[in-house]
């Protein structure tokens, strides 16, 4: 993994993080793979984390451009970020990571928080519950290899239980379509 790799995917969560964060989405790592990141515009393949929150929060996955939803997810204040945000995961213990980032996650002062792959939970509920953050208590598979519908499942049960099914309402149409529909 590059320092540019790095760079690159900081730069692209940046432009999306909303000024306030009601809900803060924990993943485990970057994809190994530099070309995709759920932040990133132009993702062709295996872009399954974007595609399923999408699914749940909106109603439908997003066909091809990515940055109407970039943009509605950082308007209803939804931002992703990894517990270990340097490079891909290569099997090593997330537990290491978790006490750094405790520190980082309280300047977010997100209004709820959501753990997602069964790893990220395990290593960092209990942590981030006695440090008094808001964290949902719902253990939430990461949306591949199978587990496409328990991801919804769960991420919906998750929404309600921390209070944000709200947050969950079709995408709103865009300046274009609304021209065409008149």
């Amino acid at each position: 993994m590059t320092n540019t790799a790095w760079m690159r995917r900081k730069m692209a969560a940046r432009k999306y993080q909303p000024k306030r964060i009601r809900l803060l989405l924990i993943a485990e790592s970057p994809p190994a793979d530099e070309a995709r990141y759920f932040y990133f515009e132009d993702v062709d393949t295996a872009d399954y984390l974007f595609e399923e929150v999408c699914g749940v929060l909106f109603g439908g996955k997003p066909q091809h451009d990515k940055v109407p939803y970039l943009k509605e997810l950082r308007r209803r204040g939804i931002f992703l970020v990894d517990l270990k945000p340097d490079a891909p995961r290569q099997r090593e213990k997330l537990g290491p990571y978790v006490a750094p980032f405790l520190l980082n996650v309280e300047m977010l002062a997100p209004k709820s928080i959501i753990l997602i792959k069964a790893d990220v939970y395990d290593a960092a509920y209990s942590a981030m519950k006695e440090a008094g953050l808001p964290v949902v208590d719902v253990r939430i598979p990461f949306p591949s290899t199978g587990q496409q519908v328990d991801f919804r499942q769960k991420f919906r049960q998750a929404l309600v239980r921390g209070g944000l099914e709200n947050l969950n309402r079709p995408l709103p149409p865009s300046k274009a379509e609304e021209d065409d529909q008149v």
